[in-house]
């Protein structure tokens, strides 16, 4: 029945047989239709190009990914060279990387290798699916399951590490804790190891626990759907492989918590668990060991159960761990006081322990001990009016911007702050600017890139001076050398120079100099523009914004923001660096900037020119041995403060952030209970003469801020930073004083300024001036009213001069009534509540406060209380 076939075999037509003939084996005959042949056509295309493309998409992602990097790594290395001490940057990245990149390692390798456990006891996974009628059932091929494991075991590693990107922090500081040489009255561990070693041990600890718990759930659910873990009766049931695993698993668990348990004495000292309170003193630290007896007792449990079987055994012993734990850290001592509530602000019930509570607040937030007495004040109302300010920065700025001339068209105001120095005798502020390309002022077209980059709008004119004059601001030019700033507050664009016009930018700038050099910084700061031939030889300038600068630097470290202070002609950009922690021994936290510290201390001073760039480190007056361990650590980047140019740190004024923390512990730290409010949040700032000491004349920048007690004068919280470092005063009046009434202005055309307080001829004065402003965010156009008080006299005029004449020729003084009979007085007491009635219908907001305060003061309200307070027992 027709030809015979030549050769058939069971793998199918198209797949050749091994046989001695070199030519393969034959087909069949051409009465086959080529049935066999037919199937050869199109055997190794397909698979070629597929891997074609997969090899070109890895190669590709290669190129981008790795030439990115090291795009990056280029334009760091090349900015760190423009910086004195940029090696310690470019180390500080380093050892970063190695941190995280073994963190990152030992994760994946954790993951993987328990993963890799399970895969192993997997014989084989067959999955089924259904075609039609037919269930087909197919199984997973090995190098499948295999890759599937280590690809979940690098996620599993990389999700382990989320959120310990700055964990190298911790590490580089333990690895130099510092000593304080002070020792808790608790634990009687020296201050520094709550500081640097507690922190970064807790941190591995919670990386620890967080690591075997996940490991262990994840494991314990595979080991459930494979059915080699199952539960009878609320026991674990498993095969020896599985249990060994498990067993393993829990016993590390409980070796972990058995580090927290040891670890929490400490922790609960420096209000880790919240603030430390007598009950905790007395029944939660000697829980601790009792808890950590129970974790060693479960995990002995858990390895006899991975050898043998004892389910009761395990279950017991873990569920007696959790008991302990829940009676011994929650329900016995009960739960710590959280920050800012009143049971957290309360101190110690201990004496002794309450007066080194107060030592160790004062070491945690640098605050000097107080001295009780008024600050240097003048000699009379004339010096004060003459000395003292009556403006603020906010309203510096606004009237700058209200006027473009001074700005030359292409700057803006971007920071005024209160000069040292007067000019003429009158109270001065330094204004500086930004480019009003970085603004946000600039026309509504785009600039192009040579505008944005390297034209004139690029950067800013030099500083103003603005100075008070009587009840004006008189405008002069500052004294700098420069006529131009290229950094500052807001500088947000890079900007390109020719090095032979600004020849300072040699050693601030990068050189645009190699092509690969030009072809990375494009890349780094993705602008093509300067991978072009017309930009070699030129200098780069990157990073001009101040603060972003300080913080790419010291990451560690938070900053205030930047003031302009004029020295030697030079424009300088000061800030201070500040050290925070939540950890530190029976110290009660303190709210800064919304956040509930225990410690922060002004560690650094960094100044950056605003013209070249230049910036320096130095260790802040007064800096403490974590603030040296971090110069130790970033040496040469960080510089000690002898190496501070003298004009400027005789031009320091008090850490603003330490001078909050400050008046908050002296609030603390009084005797009476009298609650202290201020009227004004932020503290303020003038000029006032320096404090007697060694090496200090003329004046100095003060900082400070007026507290009362009710309606009665408290105290006046001042600092200043001598020569021999901060210096804190509390004022206390001993005879009664009261600040004037609260000063209003009117919604549509005044507001008030600030006031300010000081010490003159050892009474109490204050000034504040009332502003016309009006309503819709618009630039003050002038001072409405100023008003004096020195002690009991009053004064208030047009100008500062007015108000002085008002209140040294006796008008100012509190006006009393001619008939002090009943009748006469509630007769005139009408008047003035009708007349306060008709000003506050008319919307006038200024006349019915100084009406209100008149009637005050015929009533005799606040003169006296109405009941005795009775004695506190």
């Amino acid at each position: 029945m027709g030809a015979v076939a030549g050769v058939e075999y069971t793998t199918g037509a198209g797949p050749p047989l091994r046989g001695g003939d070199p030519c393969g084996p034959g087909g069949l005959p051409d009465r086959s239709r080529e049935l066999a042949r037919g199937a050869e056509r199109q055997h190794v295309k397909p698979a070629a190009r597929r891997w074609a493309l997969v090899l070109g998409v890895a190669l590709l992602v290669v190129v981008l990914g790795g030439g990115r990097w090291l795009a990056l790594e280029t334009a760091e290395r090349a900015w760190a060279a423009t910086i004195p001490g940029g090696s310690a940057y470019i180390a500080e990245r380093d050892f970063a990387r190695l941190v995280s990149g073994l963190l990152l390692l030992t994760a994946v390798t954790w993951a993987t290798a328990n993963l890799l456990f399970v895969y192993r006891s997997i014989g084989s996974m067959q999955l089924s699916r259904r075609l039609g009628d037919l269930e087909i059932v197919e199984a997973v091929p090995q190098q499948f399951l295999l890759a599937g494991t280590i690809g979940c075991g690098l996620v599993g590693g990389f999700l382990l590490t989320l959120g310990t990107g700055d964990w190298w922090m911790y590490a580089a500081l333990s690895s130099r804790a510092p000593l304080f040489g002070v020792a808790d009255p608790v634990l009687n561990r020296d201050l520094g190891f709550y500081v640097a070693r507690l922190p970064w041990t807790e941190r591995l600890r919670a990386f620890a626990v967080l690591a075997v718990s996940a490991t262990t759930a994840v494991v314990a659910l595979l080991y459930v759907g494979i059915g080699w873990l199952r539960f009878r009766r609320w026991l674990p049931y498993a095969n020896a492989h599985a249990r060994a695993h498990l067993g393993l698993l829990l016993g590390l668990l409980a070796i972990t918590l058995v580090w927290g348990a040891l670890l929490d004495p400490a922790e609960t000292v420096a209000g880790l668990h919240g603030t430390l309170s007598q009950r905790a003193l007395d029944l939660r630290l000697p829980a601790a060991p009792i808890v950590a007896a129970f974790a060693v007792a479960a995990a002995g449990a858990s390895l006899v159960w991975g050898l043998r079987e004892r389910p009761l055994l395990v279950v017991s012993a873990w569920g007696a761990l959790c008991a302990a734990e829940l009676i011994g850290f929650t329900v016995i001592p009960g739960p710590l006081p959280p920050p800012g509530s009143h049971e957290a602000l309360a101190p110690l019930a201990d004496t002794a322990l309450a007066s080194a509570q107060r030592r160790l607040e004062g070491i945690a937030f640098g605050t000097p001990a107080p001295m009780e007495r008024a600050p240097r004040g003048f000699a009379g109302p004339e010096a004060a009016v003459a000395t003292l300010p009556i403006w603020d920065a906010a309203r510096i700025m606004a009237t700058t911007a209200a006027r473009p001339d001074l700005g030359g068209g292409r700057a803006t105001p971007v920071s005024a702050a209160l000069a040292a120095h007067s000019l003429a005798g009158r109270p001065t502020w330094v204004v500086a600017f930004r480019p009003a390309l970085d603004s946000g002022l600039a026309p509504r077209r785009p600039p192009d890139w040579a505008a944005l980059h390297r034209g004139p709008g690029a950067r800013a004119r030099a500083p103003l001076a603005a100075v008070e004059d009587d009840s004006v601001l008189e405008f002069a030019a500052g004294a700098t050398r420069d006529s131009t700033t290229w950094f500052g507050p807001h500088f947000d664009e890079f900007v390109v120079a020719s090095p032979d016009t600004w020849p300072a930018f040699r050693q601030s700038g990068v050189a645009l100099s190699a092509w690969w050099r030009r072809i990375a910084l494009a890349w780094a700061l993705q602008s093509p523009a300067l991978a072009r031939r017309e930009t070699d030889g030129l200098v780069l300038l990157w990073r001009r914004d101040v603060l972003a600068r300080l913080r790419q630097l010291a990451p560690f470290a938070t900053f205030d923001e930047p003031v302009p202070v004029v020295t030697d002609s030079i424009l300088w950009w000061v800030t201070y660096g500040y050290l925070d922690a939540e950890a530190f021994p029976i110290a009660r936290p303190v709210d800064i900037d919304g956040r509930w510290l225990r410690y922060s201390r002004a560690a650094l001073v960094v100044t950056v020119s605003a013209t070249t760039g230049d910036t320096r480190f130095h260790l802040a007056p007064g800096a403490d041995s974590v603030a040296a361990a971090w110069a130790t650590l970033l040496t040469p980047l960080v510089s000690p403060l002898d190496s501070l140019v003298p004009a400027v740190r005789a031009q320091l004024p008090f850490p603003r952030r330490a001078f909050r923390a400050a008046a908050a512990l002296v609030g603390r730290w009084r005797s009476d209970t009298t609650p202290w409010t201020s009227r004004l949040r932020e503290p303020f700032e003038l000029t006032a003469p320096a404090w007697d000491e060694e090496g200090t004349t003329g004046s100095r920048l003060w900082t400070a801020q007026g507290f009362e007690a009710g309606s009665t004068f408290a105290a006046l919280v001042a600092g200043t930073m001598a020569p021999s470092g901060p210096q804190l005063f509390v004022w206390r009046p001993k005879t009664a004083a009261r600040l004037p009434p609260l000063l209003l202005g009117s919604p549509n055309t005044t507001a008030p300024g600030m006031l300010r307080i000081w010490s003159v001829a050892g009474g109490l004065f204050s000034e504040q001036a009332r502003f016309i402003e009006p309503a819709g965010g618009a630039p003050p156009q002038g001072i409405d009213t100023v008003f004096l008080s020195w002690g009991e006299r009053r004064g208030q005029g047009r100008t500062p001069g007015a108000a002085l004449r008002d209140l040294l020729t006796g008008t100012g003084r509190p006006r009393i009534p001619g008939d002090t009979s009943l009748a006469g007085r509630w007769e005139r007491a009408r008047r003035l509540a009708a007349q306060a009635s008709a000003a506050l219908a008319a919307g006038d907001l200024a006349k019915f406060a100084q009406l209100y305060r008149e009637l005050e003061q015929v009533l005799g309200v606040g003169r006296r209380k109405l009941a005795p307070v009775p004695d506190r027992h």
